[in-house]
């Protein structure tokens, strides 16, 4: 792979991160709410440990620092504590939403390790694919989970 190549994939992972950061907000809020039961109480661990995973990968591929990440991290934390007040997965029809939001984002993060499975072992060392491969099983997981949440809310929000 060429040093321009390289440093596209490393501006593609680390783009992934900004969503990343919403993620782990958005999953920190559906874990408070008691209506999920616990179903999702690993996520935002779940997430905290990709984003640190794709930080490594990014940094492997590209060799210059992300200096923009963490200030990315700390204005998604900065607008958690602004509508934490609002209580956005509290309610019916914001639950729906904030259950769409996040299959969103898992299904965008399940799209960057498909990408890089879809890369091979000629781009990606063997060890980040089989990474890779674990990374979209449990996405696959998530999905499903949030699925289910997200049927089971929209009954109860509209019907």
């Amino acid at each position: 792979m060429t040093p321009y190549r390289r440093q596209l994939l490393a501006t593609y992972l680390r783009m992934h991160l900004l969503g990343a950061g919403a993620g782990i907000r958005l999953a920190e809020l559906l874990v408070a709410d008691p209506w999920t039961d616990h179903t999702l109480d690993n996520m935002p661990h779940d997430l905290a440990d990709e984003v640190d995973f794709t930080r490594t990968w990014a940094s492997s591929v590209s060799g210059v620092r992300e200096l923009w990440v963490t200030p990315a991290f700390a204005v998604t934390a900065a607008a958690r504590t602004l509508a934490a007040p609002l209580r956005p997965t509290r309610g019916r029809f914001r639950r729906v939403l904030a259950l769409e939001a996040m299959r969103s984002l898992v299904l965008a993060k399940k799209a960057m390790w498909e990408f890089g499975l879809a890369l091979g072992d000629d781009v990606v060392d063997p060890p980040t694919v089989e990474r890779l491969r674990q990374l979209n099983d449990r996405a696959e997981r998530q999905v499903s989970t949030l699925q289910e949440l997200h049927q089971r809310a929209s009954a109860e929000a509209f019907t």
